[in-house]
């Protein structure tokens, strides 16, 4: 190998390491700009107060990347959530800190989500009339607005949801219940068509039996790009980070009686 041959073999591989270099900082610097995407607003009602009711508490808990957890207990007074106490887990140490005083009334929110993180969400409730057939819905779904190729898209894509776990008082499964095997968005992209902006999604049907007493529905909320990017792959265009600082929103946690 020549002398000219050693130089251009070096310019190369320092070529590389500037480019590799500069790939980890787009990266990094793509979630610390998508820190403030979050599920925020979230109240809780029902179709019927005669026949239905839920119950005080709902609990949010997030799984973060790092293996810590946030524990989020609500108390419903009228239709809001109000945070009562936030409990974290920290795994490098195993400690917990737990707090019950809040500088301002703290409304139902999931702050800071990032891709493959995702917050499991309990509510209980209760009916007086047996047999009685009911849907638990999310309403209002909605999300910040971003255009790829003069279509309009919503951050709803980014997000998936699961049904976990129906538990009665005791804490036993409900037999008649089956939860989802994986997660499915909340909205769809297609390239060449506008998204919807406002969502409505139900998570369950059931029939209450009054053998219940109360019964404790648990589902799933989490962020995934993967859709977001098949999307950018398809434009004609070339787009930075659409996705930096937008919102998405669920209005209600809403139970219909039938």
């Amino acid at each position: 190998m020549d002398k000219h041959q050693k130089i251009r073999l070096k310019l190369n591989i320092l070529t590389l390491f500037v480019t590799c270099f500069l790939l980890v900082i787009s990266l990094f610097g793509w979630y610390v700009s998508n820190k403030e995407v979050r599920a925020t607003g979230l109240t809780a009602i029902t179709s019927n107060e005669d026949t239905v009711d839920i119950l005080d508490e709902v609990i949010a808990k997030r799984y973060c990347l790092n293996d810590d957890t946030i524990t989020d207990t609500y108390k419903k007074i009228g239709k809001n959530l109000v945070l009562q106490k936030e409990e974290k887990y920290t795994a490098s140490t195993g400690e917990i800190e737990t707090i019950t005083e809040f500088q301002q009334e703290e409304y139902f929110r999931v702050k800071e989500m990032l891709p493959g993180e995702y917050v499991d969400i309990t509510l209980g409730y209760k009916m007086d009339k047996d047999n009685n057939d009911y849907k638990i819905h999310l309403r209002d779904i909605t999300g910040d607005i971003f255009t790829v190729d003069g279509y309009n898209h919503y951050v709803t894509g980014v997000f998936k949801y699961k049904s976990l776990s129906l538990k009665d008082k005791a804490g036993n499964d409900v037999l008649d219940f089956t939860p989802d095997s994986d997660y499915t968005w909340f909205s769809s992209y297609t390239i060449n068509q506008h998204d919807s902006a406002v969502l409505e999604q139900v998570l369950v049907e059931h029939t209450w039996k009054n053998t219940y007493e109360e019964l404790y529905y648990t589902f799933s909320i989490t962020e995934d790009f993967s859709q977001y990017y098949k999307l950018i792959a398809q434009a004609e265009n070339s787009y930075g980070n659409l996705l930096s600082q937008k919102n998405f929103n669920i209005g209600e946690i809403f139970i219909y009686v039938g």
